[in-house]
């Protein structure tokens, strides 16, 4: 099999089917499976999953790392595409991430983003953050947006998957440096939810993904204890 998408998923009934639909309208003539990897919702989202996906696993640990990590032990494909829950893909994205992924060179990527939202704002936010990342992306040294991005089957277990660490795709982006250059795509743009700068407003936002980095970079550092932010809260 050319590709596994891999949708980790908790208590994602609101988000989930428009993420699955935007999969399921690939323009391509990849075999791909479509994997939800459900972290024991309560709502829901297994219905949806199951009406939808090609196949369904259920993570026993919550938590977005062993959700994804539980997927791609399940899956077949050559290629790992992982997709949040709260995150629809243009038709193109499969063909064009597998078509940059046979470069060996390249350990994983992940694509611009846009948020389903409009406002000043946000577009600032969108629009410096995919300048940032397409910097870092040209030097090979790139992040790993936990919502959009690939890696080949042999790199994902050689390199041993998501870290159980606050700032999972940070943390599995310096794994993938090791292995390989980790880029970052200007297209295909993905559509990703604005939930959590519009739950919190974007300056706690930007603390929040701040202290996490440093919790996860510097996890014995001893002022960790003064941040406000140590681990993941859910949005939901």
């Amino acid at each position: 099999m050319d590709v596994s998408v891999i949708v980790p998923a908790l208590n994602e009934e609101k988000l989930l089917a428009s993420c699955l639909r935007s999969i399921r309208r690939q323009q391509t003539s990849l075999d791909y499976e479509l994997i939800v990897a459900d972290g024991q919702s309560t709502d829901g989202t297994r219905k949806i999953a199951l009406r939808r996906a090609d196949r369904f696993v259920t993570s026993k640990k919550k938590g977005i790392s062993f959700g994804r990590n539980a997927g791609a032990k399940a899956a077949k494909g050559s290629l790992f595409i992982f997709v949040d829950a709260d995150t629809c893909i243009p038709s193109n994205y499969m063909e064009a991430v597998h078509a940059v992924m046979r470069e060996k060179s390249i350990s994983g990527l992940s694509c611009a983003f846009r948020f389903d939202k409009s406002s000043r704002t946000l577009g600032a936010v969108q629009e410096l953050s995919n300048k940032y990342l397409l910097i870092k992306g040209a030097f090979g040294r790139g992040e790993i947006l936990g919502f959009n991005n690939a890696v080949r089957r042999e790199t994902f277990f050689r390199t041993g998957g998501f870290p159980n660490a606050p700032l999972e795709d940070g943390a599995f982006a310096k794994r993938l440096h090791k292995a390989g250059r980790v880029i970052f795509l200007p297209e295909p743009t993905v559509t990703t939810s604005a939930r959590r700068l519009e739950s919190s407003g974007t300056f706690r936002a930007a603390l929040y993904y701040a202290n996490l980095g440093l919790v996860t970079d510097f996890p014995k550092m001893p002022l960790n204890r003064l941040l406000n932010y140590r681990k993941y809260l859910p949005v939901r």
